[in-house]
């Protein structure tokens, strides 16, 4: 394994143009690159607020009061300086106003979604509503109607029974004497 890593890394260096030693020579081209860390990269970039911001590698406020490039290593950087020196992604805007706006836009927006929310479940209890009234009115209709056959059943068999037994009423019980 070790002999096969060491040819594929001797036929990179071969196919590269810089890394070609004379032919008779067994000379080794070694590269050395440094990285720096991103506290490093940040303080580097000091000059000014659009050189800090424009940082790709690390995520760097800038401090207005300081005139210093740092690491932002917090969400809320308070530890690096003060939110109102602070410089974060734009250089026209401070980290304390970013925040407020953030917030603000954050809670519009979910104000807006629990409204929303709300209408549409109120909307939905009232359908409810009208469908239980309706389904109500139907049953004390159905109920009415079977009262009133009840109803005229008993009568009917009453004023059966007074004309069997000869208690017929008459309409006018009275009348005159003439």
């Amino acid at each position: 394994m070790k002999n096969l890593i060491v040819i594929c890394v001797t036929l990179v260096l071969i196919s590269l143009p810089w890394a070609r030693s004379a032919p008779n020579t067994t000379e080794q081209t070694t590269i050395s690159v440094t990285t720096l860390s991103p506290e490093e990269e940040c303080s580097k970039h000091s000059a000014s607020c659009d050189d800090c911001v424009g940082v790709a590698k690390a995520q760097c406020v800038y401090c207005q009061g300081a005139k210093k490039c740092k690491l932002k290593k917090s969400i809320i950087p308070t530890d690096e300086c003060s939110l109102s020196d602070a410089k974060w992604g734009v250089c026209w805007v401070n980290y304390e106003a970013l925040i407020i706006a953030v917030s603000v836009i954050g809670s519009v927006i979910f104000l807006g979604i629990v409204i929303c929310c709300c209408c549409c479940c109120r909307g939905k209890g009232k359908e409810k509503l009208k469908k239980w009234e309706a389904k109500w009115e139907r049953d004390r209709t159905e109920r009415k109607a079977r009262n009133d056959e009840r109803r005229a059943e008993r009568q009917q068999k009453t004023d059966e029974i007074r004309r069997k037994y000869g208690l017929v009423k008459d309409e006018a019980p009275y009348t005159r004497f003439q």
